[in-house]
């Protein structure tokens, strides 16, 4: 039997829905999903076949074991399956996940696969994060954000916008808001809301479908990082974190990170720029406002953030350029004499934004960025102004779905089929991408649908390129729901490539086109791809 999994598993969060940036799991969010795609390389079908963790290669690794029974599997078609799995206690590394596919006779094909893990931690302190690897540690402070010119700006219940109403929102040592309690010299007189970052899905999951989407900034601005090196190195060139991926998606992650928090922050008690600052603080630069997310609530809100969270990625990876890093580019730049070991990269960019942000599109990033070799006996610098363009592009996409769907049916399921083209117009397939349908129906009610092309149920063909997902409504459900299809390419590196090749290819990034972030306007274009009427 030849159904294996042909790419690394990767995470999505339960939060936002996203596959996050090249799929890394980080164990700050607690829960995730564990995402496999397995696909039949052999020349004949394999019938009622099942699926199933065998095991992992840490404990820290919490899944919630379940068989799942597939439909019979054509030559070439590919299924994407996932599983729950608590990372809150996995250190950070590279682990290993075993698959098994079993067939109706009992023969089993095992595929084991790596996934990457990266413990991050916020300083409350100084607003840093830190990424570790095994390779060594990354720290980043957002000192400024690209922020809506008007914030999130409603309409006449909210006249002033949910971020302005807050009270000492800019004050982030108000005494109303201290860290009650604590033992900790540290967080005496900190806000409270800095000492709950680190628990993302658990506040989300306080919050409920209710809470309003509004976060302090859309984009990077103005970001430093140091890259600590674990041990210091001798040569020119570090490794890549994990062996793999490039340091700007280290930072994608993070990125993606400190928005859904700060957005979550906001909506608990307004202080959602904990996140931001750090150093001198704030630029307090006005340059770049952009406009602003009008999430209604509800279900809307999580779909508001993993777009924005999703754009910030897109363009901190379009800025940096997928062929080779900046941090790469600066030790190209800086080699150090023969015995000299590097203990720090330090890093200063500064993004500007030449034209408007549109996820899926081939919009120009630019990046101002200052590189600093430190090592044991001098240090040495490199700058360079870069202009680069996102790569993650559907140059199309067709979905098709019926525009009523009928709750009193017995045989009454809804089917949504879409259709992505690459940026030269060939058709996506298979494993190309991880397609969900998000649906929000009209008490603020969401649900999601994984969309699969393996030929099976509502799919008519295999790895034909059309993704297809199904659902029944019931009668309480009825009203009009708005769905979003959202596709994400997949990391297909293989296990023969050298680190800096696969380092080429990043998966997790938004190529639908719901969301353009502009500078000219109040309101960013948020467009759901269509409605259906439950009735």
């Amino acid at each position: 039997m030849a159904v294996l999994a042909p790419n690394r598993p990767f995470a999505s969060d339960f939060i936002t829905g996203l596959m996050l940036p090249d799929g890394i799991f980080v164990p700050m969010l607690g829960k995730q999903y564990i995402n496999v795609q397995v696909r039949n390389a052999g020349a004949g079908a394999v019938n009622g076949p099942k699926l199933y963790v065998e095991s992992v290669s840490h404990p820290g690794i919490v899944y919630t074991p379940g068989t799942r029974f597939l439909p019979d599997i054509a030559p070439g078609a590919a299924r994407v399956e996932q599983w729950e799995a608590d990372f809150t206690n996995c250190p950070s590394g590279t682990h290993q996940i075993s698959f098994i596919v079993e067939d109706a006779a009992g023969v089993k094909s095992r595929s084991i696969k790596k996934v990457f893990v990266m413990g991050l931690t916020f300083d409350p302190i100084t607003h840093t994060f830190h990424a570790e690897t095994p390779e060594g540690v990354l720290s980043a402070n957002f000192l400024d954000l690209v922020r809506p010119i008007r914030n999130c700006k409603d309409d006449d219940r909210n006249p002033c916008g949910c971020c302005c109403c807050h009270e000492h929102r800019d004050d982030s040592r108000h005494p109303d808001r201290v860290a009650p309690d604590t033992d900790d010299r540290r967080l005496r007189n900190v806000k409270r809301t800095k000492t709950m970052v680190t628990s993302l899905t658990e506040l989300f999951e306080k919050l409920g479908p209710n809470y309003r989407f509004c976060p302090p900034g859309y984009l990077p601005h103005v970001v430093e990082t140091t890259w600590t090196p674990t041990p210091p190195y001798a040569g020119q060139y570090s490794d890549l974190p994990f062996q793999d991926p490039w340091w700007k998606v280290v930072l994608c992650v993070i990125a993606v990170l400190l928005l859904i928090g700060a957005s979550i922050a906001e909506a608990v008690d307004g202080t959602g720029s904990v996140t931001v600052g750090g150093g001198s603080g704030d630029t307090g630069s006005p340059v770049d406002d952009c406009c602003g997310v009008r999430a209604s609530g509800g279900g809307t809100s999580p779909i508001a953030a993993a777009l924005v969270a999703a754009a910030a990625a897109a363009a901190t990876a379009a800025g940096l350029s997928d062929a080779r890093d900046a941090m790469r580019r600066g030790q190209d730049a800086t080699p150090p004499s023969a015995g000299e070991l590097t203990h720090k990269e330090l890093m200063r960019i500064e993004f500007g934004y030449p034209e408007p942000i549109a996820l899926g599109k081939p919009f120009a990033v630019r990046a101002q960025w200052h590189y600093k070799r430190v090592t044991d006996r001098a240090v040495y610098e490199a700058s360079a102004d870069d202009l680069n363009h996102n790569i993650h592009v559907a140059s199309s996409y067709d979905i098709q779905a019926p525009e009523i769907a009928r709750s009193f049916v017995k045989d009454g399921e809804w089917t949504i089929k879409a259709r992505f083209a690459d940026h030269g117009g060939k058709s996506f397939r298979g494993t190309d991408l991880f397609v969900q349908c998000f649906l929000i129906g009209p008490a603020g009610q969401s649900m999601k649908l994984l969309l699969q092309d393996d030929g099976s149920y509502a799919d008519d063909k295999p790895n034909d390129g059309t993704y297809t997902g199904r659902r029944y409504f019931s009668q309480s459900q009825a009203g009009l729901w708005r769905y979003f299809v959202i596709a994400q390419d997949v990391n297909h590196a293989t296990p023969d490539m050298k680190p800096e090749q696969a380092a080429q290819i990043i998966g997790g990034m938004v190529l639908t086109h719901q969301l353009i972030i502009t500078f000219d306007e109040d309101d960013c274009p948020f467009v759901p791809d269509g409605h259906v009427m439950v009735v």
